[in-house]
């Protein structure tokens, strides 16, 4: 397990910024080893641009694109999207970058932010 919040220094349209953000999170599960066989996201659009696999001639296209690579070096099962409700450790994750003045990264635990929610998931996954 593995998170983290990141201040991004530039104001980029909603959609590039989901796009980085997904980006980033497969940057991080690659430098700390991880291989996620399963990646959630709650943006729609982005998660059927990376599926559907047609090229986007746009700003966002060219995330989307390093996104596929990173991809082919992942062994991920699947890229799903799942909506804000059913996901409110990343929602919460996300509220946390904004106000956040430094990159944080945990691994193998989780900021306090979302405690009480991992535990919460963790109870309904068993």
């Amino acid at each position: 397990m593995a998170s983290s919040s990141q201040k991004i220094e530039a104001s980029f349209s909603p959609q590039i910024a989901e796009a980085m953000t997904i980006l980033r999170g497969l940057q991080l599960a690659l430098d700390t080893g991880l291989s996620p066989c399963r990646i959630d996201s709650d943006a729609e659009v982005i998660v059927n641009w990376i599926n559907i696999g047609v090229v986007i001639f746009s700003k966002v296209g060219s995330v989307i694109d390093d996104i596929r690579l990173l991809l082919d070096q992942v062994l991920c099962v699947s890229f799903n999207f799942v909506p804000r409700t059913a996901n409110q450790v990343a929602h919460m994750l996300a509220k946390n970058g904004l106000a956040c003045d430094e990159n944080l990264f945990w691994l193998e635990e989780f900021p306090s932010c979302v405690g009480s929610l991992v535990l919460t998931e963790c109870r309904t996954c068993l």
